[in-house]
C-alpha cells in the first residue's frame, strides 16, 4: 500500500499545498540500510504530508525483490487512478536493477498517467553502468534520461555529466540532506587521551576501500600500534572482514561495530577524532555530510560530489582512490598533530550547512512550486 506520513514535527518545509500533489518512489525509507533511505527518511519528516511508494526492500533473494516489485508497481498504478491531487511522480533511483525498476515506474506515470516525472539519481555507479551498458540498454537509459520532466544530480560533478552525455529536458543540482543534530545530546566528548579514533560507516566491499585501509594499516602496524583506533560500522563482507582482522592480528588497531544506527551511530560519530572513506566510486556519501555534522575531518577520494562536501586542506584531504600511502601520510598526520582533528572539524561544522533541511528544502519546494506552474 501507499504509504502516507503525517509529520509529527513542527518544522514543516515542505508544505501540505505542495506535498499532497507530490508522489515519492523508491526503498524503504523507514527500516532503511542506505543512503537514499536515509534521505527519504529526512524527507518524510519536512513534508506536511508524505506519499511514498516503496518499491524496493533489503534482500539477496532476487524471486522475493520480483515479487515485492511487482506488488508495490499494482500499489503504483492503484495510487495514481485513485488520487487524482498527484501531479509530480519523485523517482529516487540508482543503477543497474534499480533503473529497470525505475524504467517501467517512469513509463506508467509519464504515458500512462499523464504526470511529470523527476528522475533524482542517487547511484554512484550509474555513470559506469551507462557507459558499459549495451546498446539496448543505453537505448532505455538514454530515453528515460532525455524524456523525464527533470533530471536531479547531487553535485555539479552529477551535472557535468548529464549535460555531457545526454540531452536532458530540464536539469538541477540538489545535495543530499541530513537531519539536524539534536540540541539535546551532547557531542563532541573526545577522549583526549593520545589515541585517534577513526571512523568507518559503509558497506564492507571494495568498493568503499575499507581493504585498502586495513592493508595500510597492517604494514604500518608499529607506527600506529597505540596511537590508532579504526572503528568500522557497516554490513556486506562482514565475514571476509573479520577473517582479515584475525589473520593479520589486527585487533588492537581495528574495531568491528557491525550494523550500527540509532544512538550507536550517534556515540561513535561524537566520540571519534576523523572520518574516513576511502571510496572508489559515490554519489554525495551522506556518511560523509553526517560525519561533518558531527565536526569531524573526513579523509576520502575525489569521486562523484565527495569533492564539493571535503575541500583539501579545509575540512580534510582528499587522496586518490587504492592510494595507501597517501591513507598513511594523511593519518600519521593527524596522529602527529592532534589540534588538526579540531580545526578542520569545525571546518566541516560551516560547510555542512547548506546541505542541512532549511537549505535543501528551499530547493525542492522551489523546484516542486515551478513543475506545479505548468502542466505536464
Amino acid at each position: 500500500m501507499v504509504n502516507i506520513a503525517l509529520s509529527v514535527t513542527n518544522d514543516i518545509l515542505i508544505s501540505s499545498a505542495i506535498a499532497e500533489q507530490v508522489l515519492t518512489v523508491g526503498p524503504d525509507h523507514i527500516n532503511f540500510r542506505g543512503g537514499i533511505g536515509g534521505v527519504m527518511n529526512v524527507y518524510a519528516r519536512h513534508f506536511s504530508i508524505y506519499k511514498c511508494i516503496t518499491t524496493h526492500k533489503p534482500t539477496t533473494h532476487k524471486r522475493q525483490l520480483i515479487s515485492f516489485f511487482l506488488k508495490q508497481y499494482g500499489q503504483f498504478v492503484k495510487t495514481l487512478q485513485q488520487d487524482r491531487t498527484i501531479q509530480i511522480v519523485h523517482i529516487q533511483a540508482s543503477s543497474h536493477g534499480s533503473f529497470y525498476r525505475k524504467l517501467a515506474l517512469f513509463l506508467t506515470a509519464k504515458y500512462g498517467f499523464g504526470k511529470q516525472v523527476i528522475y533524482h539519481m542517487h547511484g554512484s555507479r550509474f555513470e559506469g553502468f551507462y557507459h558499459k551498458s549495451d546498446p539496448v540498454s543505453k537505448f532505455l537509459i538514454r530515453y528515460l534520461v532525455e524524456h523525464a520532466d527533470l533530471v536531479i544530480g547531487l553535485s555539479d560533478y552529477w551535472r557535468d555529466f548529464f549535460s555531457q552525455n545526454f540531452r536532458v529536458r530540464r536539469l538541477e543540482v540538489l545535495g543530499n540532506v541530513i537531519h539536524r543534530l539534536d540540541s539535546e545530546k551532547s557531542y563532541p566528548h573526545r577522549a583526549n587521551d593520545g589515541l585517534l579514533r577513526v571512523l568507518f560507516l559503509g558497506a564492507i566491499g571494495q568498493r568503499k576501500g575499507i581493504f585498502d585501509l586495513l592493508d595500510m594499516l597492517r604494514e604500518h602496524r608499529d607506527v600506529f600500534e597505540g596511537r590508532l583506533l579504526l572503528r568500522i560500522g557497516g554490513n556486506g563482507e562482514t565475514e571476509r572482514l573479520l577473517t582479515y582482522i584475525a589473520d593479520h592480528k589486527l585487533e588492537t588497531l581495528v574495531q568491528f561495530e557491525g550494523w550500527v544506527s540509532g544512538e550507536k551511530k550517534h556515540e561513535l560519530l561524537s566520540s571519534s577524532d576523523v572520518y574516513i572513506l576511502p571510496s572508489y566510486h559515490e554519489g554525495l556519501p551522506i556518511s560523509i555530510l553526517e560525519a561533518m555534522n558531527y565536526q569531524l575531518p573526513v579523509i576520502a577520494t575525489p569521486v562523484g560530489g565527495t569533492a564539493e562536501a571535503v575541500q583539501e586542506g579545509i575540512n580534510g584531504f582528499l587522496v586518490t582512490p587504492g592510494d595507501k600511502d597517501a591513507l598513511y601520510d594523511r593519518l600519521l598526520q593527524f596522529v602527529a598533530q592532534p589540534d588538526l582533528a579540531l580545526t578542520m572539524g569545525a571546518a566541516s561544522g560551516q560547510l555542512v550547512r547548506r546541505y542541512l533541511p532549511n537549505a535543501i528544502f528551499a530547493q525542492l519546494s522551489d523546484i516542486y512550486e515551478s513543475m506545479l506552474a505548468k502542466p505536464a
